[in-house]
């Protein structure tokens, strides 16, 4: 009903903005089927050079300037550079300059606020050593993927469409949900489906991931193990014995001073030689025993492997420590970054001799620093291999594809599933079965009362009851979930769309449903990598018509991991790392570099506001909130939801003639379905021959935006 009042408007032929939306509607259907009937797109994954990833990153930067910014660890942090006039001669300066990519949101978390404060934090470092390839290219097509999808996801960069296209808003709009669902379509024809690319939005719009590609950035540009005769991962100060033995490297300090700035939860640092997922110890003083938080490096560890998968020739990675699966180093980057900030006998403050002074003082480190699992993926028994990369196909579908599967290929999947667990979430995703659109939509502000309108579902009044579907994700285990709800009237101030609630706001005017429990995607029981798609039925029928009622779903996961897997555990601690705790006390509370890790039992979702119909008018539910769809004004005006205002002097789209459009409207979409059939005909009969289309060319009528404002001055 809802897409018919859209469709409506559009007839009106002294509208132009209208008969552009009714345009842009067609070929959108049009497109669609074009995109479903297609194969996907398919790209061989190849290793980049030190200027490829350089070109890459600084691409990246420009073209989505508000989910990311480029700097160098040179100009962040006034380091040197190492080399000289002949290495990474493209940066045209003397040395390579070492560069990372932080990936956030701009729009929803702003400088300093307190979502930008707490956001959970990953680490991506694709090569500390300069030989071993793989793990370059795996982060940067990563972040790749990530940014393409969020942007994508973005479009219209607004939470609701807006209630009238003659203004200059609903120009805009048109032409960001044009933008939309081009690159939707351009994605799907890559292999990207809806729920995947809407998880990628999530990801990028709810984290904040640092990666850099080579921090050993002379090694990688030379192709050589070491930053001039230095070893990197050798260089940190976690069970070093001699304090002029660490901190020399700038690759070493490069990712010190980005430690120093971010509290990360999670870390991936990407090597070669081997293929292990490996996890604490490394270090020779802790040979043979298991760190603190065995338990979840255990499970995570088995998960990325599952996660990761195997191909032609090459199992999936076994998982295990890295003293009974690598070898035992001192001045190892991943037990530093676990236990520099609780370990203190272990740390040393460095006073190297060589790449000029560092402050000794930049190796002494607060109690909220270095708490993260950073896990040690050996990608390839061939430090440089130049087969088996894997490709686009299946790229994200859970079973890895043993075809198009590879070392990039799996490493990439590794990550994302990296960057999901950081944080448990959960989020609606159906009222009585009929799919909520959106999930999280990047690029847009979500403060205040925003997420009253940007999920709204209309239930026709008389309803006693409806089922909410919903999802869990970021852990493994859910140990407890349920749905609450209440008349947001009956809702404190206090509770905004930004943050979760706190336990004692909620105060008693919830109503709760049964809890159950079960696991997500990740665990080892979720055989079809969906995990469980959890529903319950709330109870409606002391609602009035009118009522708006929000609608939360809530869980809490992987209290487990605070037990032990064994009485081997040395130091003898409880779990210690951040990932563990946030989710599993709410005492824990860290702050450092302006960033806070609030730990707590309970994660909330998005709330989903139900509006209760009047009159009887509806008998089936609708969604209000589909930011490619004008809502029904009759709908707007019967029910009042905020943001949506009448349209002054027009009369209502009902009025308008249904024969004419359902006339136009067939004929239209019949007459492509015969030249599609057409086409795939002479296809199939001169199949020996290529013969390609040009859409644009097919579209080449389409209103460019100036044309657009053009025809609204002439008219």
């Amino acid at each position: 009903m809802v897409k018919h009042s859209y469709l409506h408007q559009a007839l009106n032929v002294h509208d132009v903005y209208n008969n552009i939306a009714f345009i842009f509607l067609l070929l959108t259907l049009m497109s669609e089927y074009v995109v479903n009937s297609q194969d996907p797109d398919v790209r061989m994954f190849k290793l980049l050079t030190s200027q490829e990833i350089t070109n890459e990153l600084k691409n990246l930067s420009k073209e989505y300037p508000r989910l990311c910014s480029l700097t160098t660890s040179q100009k962040a942090f006034g380091l040197t550079t190492a080399g000289g006039l002949d290495d990474c001669i493209f940066d045209k300066n003397e040395g390579c300059n070492n560069y990372f990519l932080t990936i956030e949101d701009k729009i929803a978390h702003p400088f300093d606020s307190e979502s930008y404060q707490s956001l959970p934090e990953v680490f991506l470092s694709g090569a500390v050593h300069g030989n071993e390839r793989v793990g370059p290219t795996t982060v940067v097509e990563t972040a790749k993927l990530l940014l393409e999808a969020a942007w994508c996801e973005g479009m219209p960069s607004v939470l609701q469409a807006p209630a009238d296209v003659n203004t200059e808003e609903g120009a805009e709009w048109l032409l960001q949900a044009e933008k939309g669902q081009d690159c939707r379509n351009d994605l799907k024809r890559r292999g990207i489906k809806d729920h995947q690319r809407q998880w990628l939005a999530r990801l990028v719009t709810t984290r904040r991931i640092v990666v850099i590609p080579t921090a050993n950035a002379l090694g990688y540009d030379r192709s050589k193990r070491e930053e001039d005769n230095i070893d990197p991962n050798r260089d940190f100060p976690f069970d070093i014995l001699d304090p002029t033995q660490c901190m020399k490297s700038i690759a070493g300090r490069t990712i010190n001073e980005i430690f120093r700035q971010h509290m990360f939860q999670i870390a991936l640092t990407f090597h070669g030689g081997t293929e292990v997922v490996s996890y604490e110890w490394g270090a020779p003083t802790y040979n043979h025993v298991d760190s603190p938080d065995d338990k979840a490096q255990v499970e995570i560890g088995d998960g990325y492997s599952r996660f990761a998968g195997g191909f032609e020739g090459t199992k999936a990675y076994i998982s295990g420590t890295m003293n009974d699966l690598v070898y035992a180093v001192r001045g190892g980057m991943e037990d530093w970054a676990y236990a520099g900030s609780w370990d203190p006998d272990r740390v040393i403050r460095c006073t190297p001799k060589i790449n000029g002074s560092y402050d000794p003082m930049k190796t002494v480190y607060n109690e909220s620093t270095l708490r993260a699992f950073n896990m040690l993926i050996e990608t390839s028994n061939n430090k440089i291999p130049n087969a088996h990369l894997g490709s686009t196909e299946s790229l994200l579908d859970y079973k890895a594809s043993m075809k198009s599967n590879g070392h990039v290929a799996r490493n990439i999947r590794l990550s994302l599933m990296a960057i999901d667990i950081v944080e448990p979430y959960v989020a609606i995703k159906e009222l009585n079965g009929v799919p909520v659109t959106d999930d999280v939509v990047p690029m847009t502000n979500r403060y205040g009362s925003t997420c009253q309108n940007s999920k709204t579902m209309l239930v026709p009044s008389g309803q006693k009851e409806i089922s909410v579907t919903w999802i869990v994700s970021g852990g493994f285990t859910v140990d407890y979930t349920t749905i609450i709800y209440t008349d947001w009237n009956d809702l404190p101030s206090s509770i905004e769309c930004s943050s979760h609630p706190l336990d004692e706001e909620l105060g008693s005017a919830f109503q709760t449903v049964q809890a159950t429990n079960g696991v997500t995607r990740w665990h080892s029981n979720a055989m079809d990598g969906n995990g469980i798609a959890f529903t319950s039925t709330i109870d409606i029928s002391a609602f009035q018509p009118g009522s708006k009622i929000a609608v939360f779903a809530l869980a809490r996961l992987d209290q487990a991991w605070t037990e032990q897997n064994s009485d081997n555990v040395k130091p003898e601690m409880p779990p210690m790392s951040h990932i563990v705790n946030a989710r599993t006390s709410p005492r824990w509370r860290h702050e450092s570099a302006g960033k806070v890790i609030q730990g707590r039992l309970d994660w909330y979702s998005i709330p989903l506001t139900v509006v209760i119909s009047e009159d009887g008018q509806f008998n089936q539910i609708v969604e209000l909130s589909n930011r490619f769809i004008i809502p029904d004004m009759d709908i707007k005006k019967a029910h009042n939801v905020p943001g949506l205002d009448e349209h002054d002097g027009e009369s209502s789209p009902k009025s308008l003639e249904v024969g004419a459009f359902s006339l136009v409207a067939i004929a239209f979409i019949i007459t492509f379905l015969l030249y599609m059939g057409l086409r795939k005909t002479l296809l199939r009969r001169f199949k020996k021959q290529r013969i390609t289309i040009d859409e644009e060319d097919m579209f080449s009528n389409e209103f460019t935006f100036e044309e657009d404002i053009q025809l609204r001055e002439m008219s």
